[in-house]
């Protein structure tokens, strides 16, 4: 009796140790970060990862949520639209992976705020004791792409309030790694140890690069958007024109004006 016991408990354990992971991914619409972050996540879903994807209402206006759900091979994309279980979500996950984390997202994670659906799922992440995982890059005021963005001149008080967020979320048990570190962080593997670059100290050009297709060529001289709506992912596929011509009727979000002045872009209406 005891030596059948003792098979049924390897029994158990064993087929616990094969059940694939679960974790529930959340983006922001910050997009500093993010390819790395995809990357990451492309091998955890290699290594038989389950993925639920969740986009904030920004994420869905920045990021091409077809494309994360074609690369990761999903079927669905959740956002707030579409949620009409939170518990569904988050039932029985073992981690919680904030792909892109925001100045915003973060700095009302600090505070308690849970005024979202995204904000909501990763207070639940604090209160179950669930591992909680970020990408920092994007809310950290001393990333090197930040500068390259043109953003990397914030007075030293406001680069303090935004650490003091990043040190609050890390006293919560939040884990913040750099997005190339998330597959080594989520997988219970030590980083690769990297030099802290000083935004001070970095003077490069201006890359010119798309977040979510990085293979899309760069277009040069002038080109026609012919969308009723201009978002920022929009933008970031032509951002390499001089001139982009739109629609004289077309709506232009708060985010792809803002990518228009990073990159310097004139638009003309036709």
């Amino acid at each position: 009796m005891d030596i059948l016991i003792q098979k049924v408990v390897e029994e158990v354990i064993r087929r616990i140790k094969n059940q694939p992971k679960k974790a529930v991914v959340l983006f922001t619409g910050a997009s500093i970060g993010f390819r790395q972050s995809m990357d990451s996540l492309l091998k955890l879903h290699k290594d038989g990862w389950q993925l639920k994807v969740v986009l904030s209402d920004d994420g869905m206006k920045v990021l091409d949520p077809e494309a994360i759900k074609k690369e990761l091979n999903l079927d669905v994309i959740y956002h707030s639209g579409n949620i009409t279980s939170q518990r569904e979500l988050y039932m029985n996950a073992d981690m919680f992976i904030i792909g892109s984390m925001s100045v915003n997202t973060a700095a009302k994670l600090a505070v308690g705020i849970t005024d979202t659906v995204l904000l909501s799922l990763i207070n639940h992440g604090f209160m179950a004791g669930t591992p909680v995982v970020a990408a920092q890059d994007a809310c950290n005021p001393d990333d090197p792409k930040r500068a390259e963005l043109g953003m990397g001149k914030a007075p030293e008080k406001y680069r303090q309030m935004l650490h003091e967020n990043i040190k609050v979320l890390h006293d919560f048990g939040m884990q913040l790694v750099n997005a190339e570190d998330l597959y080594e962080t989520c997988s219970g593997n030590v980083p690769v140890k990297r030099e802290v670059q000083k935004v001070e100290k970095i003077n490069v050009a201006v890359t010119k690069q798309s977040v979510m297709n990085p293979e899309v060529p760069v277009i040069q001289g002038e080109c026609v958007l012919n969308k009723k709506i201009i978002s920022r992912t929009d933008i970031l596929k032509v951002q390499g024109a001089k001139v982009v011509k739109i629609p004289a009727d077309a709506i232009i979000t708060d985010y792809a004006v803002e990518a228009i002045h990073s990159f310097g872009l004139q638009i003309i209406r036709i």
